[in-house]
């Protein structure tokens, strides 16, 4: 199994911390897990979105930040697992996690998206010291959803510290035992690679409202829109969806 780790900050504090102890509970129950890829923002991450559209309207190759995008999304579409390690800022994600997120819209099911994606898992680890966890999870589970990710799984964290030394141990041990909980359910599930309900129902209805907003861009004299040719060159549009082969 391979698996693509992104963790939303680079500070050597508490989400750090977590992040070493997942690697190596990890190592420990799956050593046959490889961490094929790690990303920590925002070093590794782009510059913020500049809202040019290029991605959308030609493809991500297109993208001013594409050096740094491109490598985080193929690391991403080669690995079996996906885990984010990200702390609550002002009950959300880091703006730097937003920023890589942003960047990958194009990528969603109803644009132009990517069929690698499909069966994968994935795991949001979450610290906060207090509150905010409903609202830091949201926009990473949208975006993981509607990439096609099949299970996304979610550890929260409530440490009441910001200093990790000083985190109550029984804090600690939860979170290992969670840690583990996950680590085993992953193990279990990662034989099942078809793709999820979600992401057929909506490959399926948006193949439907492609050919609809086709129709009425043609009677307003409008072009073709880049996703309708994405679609179509796919072979989606005339319903040979890439699960077809693999049903």
């Amino acid at each position: 199994m391979n698996v693509c780790l992104i963790t939303a900050v680079s500070h050597p504090g508490c989400t750090a911390h977590i992040r070493d102890a997942f690697v190596a509970q990890l190592n420990s129950l799956m050593p046959e897990a490889q961490i094929s890829h790690q990303f920590v923002l925002p070093e590794d991450g782009p510059a913020y979105c500049l809202g040019c559209k290029a991605c959308f309207d030609q493809d991500m190759s297109a993208c001013p930040h594409r050096t740094v995008t491109l490598p985080i999304w193929h690391a991403m579409e080669d690995a079996n697992l996906l885990v984010f390690i990200t702390p609550t800022y002002v009950f959300s994600i880091p703006g730097q996690l937003k920023a890589l997120l942003d960047h990958f819209g194009s990528r969603w099911i109803v644009h132009k998206p990517s069929p690698k994606m499909l069966g994968k898992q994935a795991l949001i680890i979450n610290q906060a010291v207090g509150a905010g966890f409903r609202s830091t999870l949201i926009p990473l589970k949208h975006s993981l959803r509607f990439w096609g990710v099949k299970r996304v799984y979610s550890i929260k964290v409530r440490l009441g510290m910001t200093d990790y030394d000083l985190v109550d141990q029984k804090v600690k041990t939860k979170l290992s035992r969670k840690i583990e909980e996950k680590i085993r359910i992953i193990e279990d599930e990662k034989r099942d690679v078809s793709p999820g309900f979600v992401a057929k129902l909506l490959y399926r209805a948006m193949a439907i409202g492609h050919r609809g907003i086709h129709k009425m861009l043609q009677k307003k004299g409008q072009p073709v829109a880049s996703d309708y040719l994405f679609w179509q060159k796919e072979g989606w549009l005339d319903g040979r969806f890439p699960w077809k082969d693999k049903a």
